[in-house]
């Protein structure tokens, strides 16, 4: 196992920032909000619709995701889009795998010679 300040870093975050991060998943409602993004940007209407709450509840836990940086907002006229962030959401995935020696894309652990 690797340091985690080595994780902290390649995610461009501190320790309360991670812990943030990887905490705003652990929400069921996120997560159905999380699914749903992962199809394409959406606006809060949408989002509405398809996870099935009302929209304080929706906009209380974008608000959530966005404070942890998995999920980023832009203006578009009179909507606000609703989007993953994928790219931070990738390297923190593969940082946390490394860190535990986890090969990020079969999920099994890393042979000697990968270590």
């Amino acid at each position: 196992m690797k340091d985690f300040k080595a994780i902290f870093a390649l995610c461009g975050m501190d320790e309360k920032k991670f812990s943030t991060y990887f905490k705003a998943f652990g929400d069921s409602t996120r997560q159905k909000i999380l699914a749903h993004l992962s199809r394409g940007e959406r606006t809060v209407s949408e989002i509405v619709a398809a996870v099935g709450f009302s929209q304080p509840t929706i906009s209380r836990h974008l608000s959530i995701l966005k404070s942890a940086g998995i999920v980023i907002d832009e203006r578009r006229g009179k909507n606000v889009l609703y989007a993953l962030n994928k790219e931070l959401i990738r390297r923190c995935c593969m940082g946390f795998c490394s860190c535990l020696d986890i090969d990020h894309l079969t999920g099994g652990k890393k042979s000697a010679k990968n270590r």
